[in-house]
């Protein structure tokens, strides 16, 4: 009966630990992203791609503004489009590990959590396209998630506003700028995906809409563009 209960405590400190230890550090990781707001600081981020398609188009409009941001991009992604992860290394912006293949990391095996974020692709691991900064899939870690982004000597970012671009009902372009706008700054996160849903299209053109709205908020305001490296 004794050792039956100690069974039980000893597999519930372990799961307390395993979902423990990543809710912390991502309340950690929040904590610092907050920092930014009403600073006149702003970290423009995109998850999930690249994608040859929106992915350029977003570059070509970064370049008009002279502006730069940072990519957080799946592995299997970025192995497919070579060239664009180029691009967007050779002219200036930050190249962020967003994991191999978006796995829920809450809902993914342990050694799937690993493998997930331990298996850098080549193209992410040297060079000028090398990956400097950490954002895990869906905001989740665990602990083996946490270990596997700290052995690879990243840091983990969150974000303090979501553009809504994945939501069941896109938001208005307005309403986004205009939460930012009374935020004073913080780390705005969008996605640079390849969509397969009936309303890719409008959703692609709200993310470059909203890039330029964001882009001319930050002119008007002054605001100073930073790398998801110095949240």
């Amino acid at each position: 009966m004794l050792a039956g209960i100690y069974a039980v405590l000893g597999i519930s400190a372990l799961v307390a630990a395993y979902f423990g230890v990543g809710i912390v550090v991502r309340v950690w990781s929040q904590n610092r992203s907050a920092r930014l707001r009403g600073s006149g600081l702003l970290a423009i981020t995109y998850d999930d791609g690249p994608s040859p398609e929106l992915t350029n188009k977003i570059l070509d409009l970064l370049k008009e503004f002279d502006a730069k941001a940072t990519f957080f991009v799946v592995g299997r992604n970025a192995e497919a489009h070579p060239t664009v992860i180029e691009r967007i290394a050779a002219e200036g912006h930050t190249v962020g590990w967003h994991s191999m293949t978006h796995r829920h990391q809450w809902k993914s095996s342990p050694f799937r959590a690993w493998q997930d974020t331990a298996n850098v692709p080549p193209i992410l691991t040297s060079g000028s396209t090398r990956a400097k900064v950490y954002r895990p899939p869906y905001g989740k870690l665990n602990l083996l998630t946490v270990l596997a982004f700290l052995k690879l000597r990243f840091s983990s970012v969150h974000w303090t506003l979501v553009s809504g671009d994945t939501y069941p009902e896109v938001p208005d372009v307005d309403d986004v700028v205009k939460t930012l706008d009374n935020a004073g700054g913080g780390v705005i996160l969008m996605h640079d995906m390849k969509r397969s849903s009936p309303d890719a299209e409008e959703r692609n053109r709200f993310v470059l809409g909203l890039t330029r709205a964001i882009l001319e908020l930050r002119r008007r305001r002054g605001w100073k563009l930073v790398s998801a490296t110095d949240v």
